[in-house]
């Protein structure tokens, strides 16, 4: 989805386009938020599917090398032998592939998973915390500017003046909300890019680093 730019000098005017495009932004990093929320538990299935599977991997491979054939007659038979080594040999293999595949695994979570879940919490949930003032601000701005538009003319000259004092304050404050708001949206898509795609990056590649280990050490 291509998004328009949100620009810092449209708080100010805060018009019909403006909020349009601030209600995309908002509906894109809610997709996002769902979407990372669904990597983060399909990840961490991985992984735990991967616990599991490597613990079973590793009880395969020690009875693989403890594994003994009986002996009939004197002595092992060339063929015995041969097919207990190698049965052995296979039980190695498997521990060396488990031993890399542990080293992903053992750090995971905090590697991948938690970088994934901080990201979503964080960054995220500032954008949601940043618009939670600026709407407060829209609403008393807007408030104010109503009644300021509603008040008689025939008011006391200090009386309108304190009155456009407190509202030319009112927009200043939500500027300022909006402004860090849109600085925190832009903050999240930036970072989105860097961030968000690196760590993800370095998940698949490490376990494409495992497979390729694991191929040519075998």
């Amino acid at each position: 989805m291509v998004l328009k730019t949100l620009e810092f000098k449209d708080c100010a005017l805060d018009d019909p386009e403006f909020r349009q495009n601030l209600q995309e932004h908002e509906k894109e990093l809610e997709r996002t938020n769902r979407d990372i929320k669904q990597l983060i538990k399909e990840c961490s299935d991985v992984i735990t599917t991967s616990l599991t599977l490597s613990r079973l991997q590793k009880q395969l491979a020690k009875h693989l090398v403890e594994f003994n054939f009986e002996t009939i007659g004197g002595s092992q038979t060339d063929d015995e032998i041969s097919i207990s080594q190698s049965l052995k040999e296979f039980g190695r293999l498997l521990c060396d592939i488990e031993e890399e595949r542990s080293k992903i695994l053992d750090t995971a979570m905090d590697q991948y998973i938690k970088p994934l879940e901080d990201f979503r919490r964080l960054q995220i949930g500032n954008v949601k915390t940043e618009k939670k003032k600026f709407d407060k601000e829209s609403t008393k701005f807007y408030q104010s500017q109503e009644k300021h538009l509603s008040m008689s003319c025939k008011k006391d000259d200090n009386f309108l003046k304190e009155a456009d004092a407190d509202l030319q304050l009112q927009r200043r404050h939500f500027i300022q909300a909006s402004l860090r708001y849109v600085k925190a949206i832009q903050e999240v898509h930036e970072r989105k890019k860097f961030e968000f795609v690196e760590t993800l990056w370095s998940f698949m590649n490490s376990w494409m680093n495992f497979f390729r280990i694991s191929k040519h050490g075998t």
